[in-house]
């Protein structure tokens, strides 16, 4: 069964745990029936993201991770250029062609960017869509790309192919079944 993995910077990562950030924009979506999981991956960035372990998450329970320039942190574990958790997409919203969107300003919040911002990452591309993120999952500990294996398409279908680099958006994967 197919999957997606997305690279996210470590400060859209941190709004995402938090619950800030619901909705993710891309410039693509992915040619899949809804609803379809997706595998964050966290960019590598000066900035780190350090994702609380379980006894600090339990000594505080409204704050999973955090992002600041650190070279280790007690406590946390790092996920920069990992996989530290999933999400259901279950709605993908054509941002373009609904002008409801935009004048929803609950839904322009949930993105964390302003129309102007979103507007100028568009950059002239002819289509903008808001992945609904839903069913959130903070992996206990984040896992290396080489523990997922990336999707192909060719033209007899998919091909299973070793993933050595993050994808520059996202990329289909198989879907991990030790999560399950």
């Amino acid at each position: 069964m197919k999957a997606v993995l997305i690279s996210i910077r470590p400060e859209w990562v941190k709004k995402i745990l938090e619950g800030q950030k619901t909705i993710e924009v891309r410039k693509t979506r992915p040619k899949m029936n809804l609803p379809f999981k997706c595998y964050i991956y966290c960019t590598q960035s000066a900035d780190m993201l350090w994702i609380l372990n379980e006894r600090e998450r339990s000594l505080c329970p409204d704050k999973i991770a955090d992002v600041f320039k650190a070279a280790k942190c007690g406590g946390a574990y790092r996920g920069n250029g990992k996989v530290i958790g999933e999400f259901t997409c279950n709605r993908v919203t054509n941002l373009f062609s609904n002008s409801r969107f935009w004048l929803d300003e609950d839904d322009v919040l949930h993105t964390c960017l302003s129309a102007a911002e979103m507007r100028k990452y568009a950059n002239g591309a002819h289509g903008l869509y808001g992945w609904h993120i839903s069913d959130l999952r903070v992996y206990d500990h984040p896992r290396d790309l080489w523990e997922f294996t990336g999707l192909r398409e060719t033209k007899f279908g998919l091909e299973p192919v070793p993933i050595t680099r993050p994808p520059q958006s996202w990329r289909y994967v198989e879907k991990e079944l030790w999560n399950d």
